[in-house]
């Protein structure tokens, strides 16, 4: 065995450490996924006025701060009693911040964070050995996935343009996030009952604009057919069978169009989405298409034993034809609806109660089984000795816990959540996967699911903006302070990066005595539990092939691709479990507020 260790793995948000044991033909026999730093946040909360949690939840991550300030809001909607009265425009502004930071969010993901991944030079190597077809593609990959500051063998590489194009947008996505939200990142506008803003028609104007700029780019980049008639064939097509025979039709238009010349440019067509969806699956680019090769991303980060997976959402986004909402999200309740799919796609409907964390293998002391997050606690282990991430046979090896649905690691983010949804086209492509003998679970599908909920989202944007929206509506309802006395309130939604829950407890003086998060990370990337059961990215790993396309040019442990792939393929966000301990004990909970 060869040991293979990433850390931290980079272009994720924070230190993340991913330990693989590797045999000597490549493939990866275990795994354990080490989150490298501490939460202290859940100990900042205490003895806090709750309301300050949706400000104080927001510097847990800059990246997806709008979901912190959502699931914290919703948890005082509860705490107050006043979540069934929110009024309709103070959900649908709610739904507009968290859409503008979703839509961000996997634009980052997908060409900022993963997508230079597609550049990695052991591609050109792979592709090199496939003529003129094969140069096309690496020249393709090159010119719109290249990172700034890039170098191949100490040539400079020029930023890729879908690369470079993206910077702008996102730019803009922070402008309309700070319209709608006040500023951005750190938006100042919820509050229990509501929000604080009643936007204008010069910002809904503006909001407009900016979609419209949205929807431009991924004309321009992500596919190369209007916006419209992608969403009318995929996510609006009357069933997952002719969703994936939309798809699978216009790739096969494309290559008739392109093979003779080799022309996989924009201009002919091939837009970032249609040329990773014909070349980074080997079921649709070799078998069913008739492509020479593929980077066979199908054929990683799957889970080898599927009764030991599930998947999980909390329910994303309100629906918005009634004042008020349900806090714990029954079925149906929300756009995104909530629910528990087991690999056997089964849906059932989601319950509360059967969240739980164990604490088995992470960096804080221990308690006995699975413990709800409203009776979690957060002790962290203050010696040093007892932190140890080299030593593959230590018990525990990372600070994340170890969430668990009714007992079973889940993963969480865009695939479950439109697997959930039963979204036309990737629940389609998930059948198709697995009616070939492929793991349906994977890189491939795994990332087309976070570029079709970037379309999803987009087009319902643009219904809320223009048409939920009422800037003469009613945007907030008063809350009586008594009622946060003793009391509690649980707070869900759909990070971008998946479910994320708030639980909240308070006082006989209205303060918060505890507070637990569990993020959309601590999900995906979680160590065992207390019956040795890994987490989905440690199982991911496992039956992985480490160098790119299946090890097609041999083992190369220096440039681990499959490990590098799988981990990214999660979306990790490892400042999600930051931030501070106090080992002197010498400076107990202060009283704050923040203006």
């Amino acid at each position: 065995m060869v040991r293979v260790t990433v850390d931290p793995l980079t272009r994720v948000v924070g230190p993340l450490r991913l330990d693989t044991e590797v045999d000597e033909n490549g493939i990866i026999k275990e795994a354990r996924s080490s989150n490298m730093i501490f939460r202290g946040f859940e100990r900042i909360y205490r003895g806090q006025d709750p309301r300050d949690s949706i400000l104080l939840s927001q510097r847990i991550c800059g990246v997806c701060p709008v979901a912190h300030s959502i699931s914290a809001v919703n948890a005082l909607d509860e705490l107050f009693g006043v979540a069934q009265s929110v009024p309709k425009d103070a959900l649908v502004s709610r739904n507009i911040n968290q859409g503008l930071n979703t839509i961000s969010n996997h634009l980052l993901h997908f060409y900022i964070l993963w997508g230079p991944d597609l550049a990695n030079p052991a591609y050109g190597d792979v592709l090199s050995t496939f003529g003129d077809l094969g140069g096309s593609v690496w020249k393709e990959l090159l010119g719109r996935f290249a990172p700034i500051s890039y170098k191949i063998g100490g040539e400079v590489i020029p930023p890729g343009s879908s690369y470079v194009g993206v910077i702008p947008m996102k730019k803009r996505l922070h402008d309309a996030g700070a319209v709608i939200g006040g500023k951005m990142p750190h938006q100042t506008v919820m509050y229990p009952g509501g929000v604080t803003n009643n936007p204008t028609t010069s910002d809904i104007q503006t909001l407009s604009s900016i979609m419209s700029e949205v929807i431009d780019f991924l004309n321009t980049n992500a596919i190369r057919m209007p916006f419209e008639d992608w969403v009318e064939n995929t996510y609006k097509a009357s069933s997952p069978k002719k969703a994936v025979d939309f798809l699978i039709e216009h790739l096969n238009d494309l290559i008739e169009n392109s093979l003779k010349t080799n022309d996989l440019s924009r201009s002919n067509g091939w837009g970032d989405v249609e040329l990773y969806s014909a070349f980074g699956s080997e079921l649709i680019g070799e078998r069913l298409l008739g492509l020479p090769i593929s980077f066979k991303h199908d054929k990683m980060g799957g889970y080898g034993d599927l009764s030991k997976v599930g998947f999980l959402s909390y329910g994303g986004f309100y629906n918005v034809d009634h004042e008020g909402y349900d806090p714990t999200s029954p079925s149906g309740e929300r756009f995104q609806t909530s629910g528990f799919m087991s690999s056997s796609l089964e849906y059932h409907k989601f319950d509360s109660n059967k969240v739980t964390e164990s604490v088995k293998h992470a960096f804080y002391d221990d308690y006995d089984g699975y413990k709800h997050p409203y009776e979690g606690t957060t002790e962290p282990f203050t010696d040093s000795d007892r932190i140890n991430y080299q030593n593959f046979s230590e018990e525990k090896y990372t600070w994340a816990k170890a969430p668990r649905y009714d007992g079973i690691p889940c993963e969480v983010g865009p695939l479950s959540r439109l697997l959930i949804m039963k979204e036309p086209l990737v629940t389609g492509l998930v059948q198709m996967f697995q009616e070939n003998g492929y793991s349906p679970f994977n890189c491939f599908t795994r990332m087309i699911a976070r570029m079709q909920e970037l379309f999803i989202i987009t087009n319902e944007m643009i219904k809320w903006i223009t048409t939920d929206l009422d800037p003469n509506g009613k945007f907030r309802v008063d809350i009586d302070m008594s009622t946060s006395r003793d009391s509690r309130g649980m707070g869900l939604c759909e990070a971008p990066r998946g479910a994320l829950g708030h639980w909240l407890i308070t006082d006989s003086n209205s303060k918060v005595a505890n507070y637990q998060i569990v993020t959309p990370s601590t999900w995906n990337l979680s160590p065992r539990d207390g019956e040795g059961v890994p987490g989905p990215l440690e199982q991911a790993l496992v039956g992985c092939r480490i160098s790119a396309v299946d090890n097609w040019l041999g083992v190369d442990f220096s440039n681990p691709t499959g490990i590098l792939h799988v981990g990214r393929s999660y979306d990790p966000c490892i400042t999600c479990a930051v931030h501070t301990i106090d080992l002197t004990g010498q400076n107990p909970p202060g009283t704050f507020r923040l203006l």
